[in-house]
């Protein structure tokens, strides 16, 4: 360009399109049946905990399955919200 030519027309600025533009859908999805999940495994833990304190408190026998929900379903569920944690920062940081 020489000095005294003029400068060319704007174009408008189009994002960068992402091959993964069909499935932001999908992954939405699949987060949310992960969290819902995480959740409910979470809140199943959480109330046969309850019950064991419960059971605990009255010198009751604990029922085996509140232990064995307890022991499987909450660390299950912490494991869920952990990989949706960094599956955000993830896609944050490729954005």
């Amino acid at each position: 360009m020489i000095p005294d030519e003029p400068a060319p027309a704007p174009t408008p600025h189009k994002p960068p399109q992402h091959p993964d533009d069909g499935g932001t859908e999908r992954s939405s999805g699949v987060r949310r049946v992960i969290l819902g999940l995480a959740v409910a495994l979470a809140a199943i833990g959480l109330l046969s905990l309850a019950a064991i304190l419960a059971t605990a408190f009255l010198q009751g026998a604990v029922w085996p399955g509140f232990v064995l929900a307890t022991y499987f379903c909450l660390p299950i569920a912490f494991l869920l919200m952990v990989s949706l944690v960094v599956w955000s920062a993830i896609s944050r940081r490729d954005s």
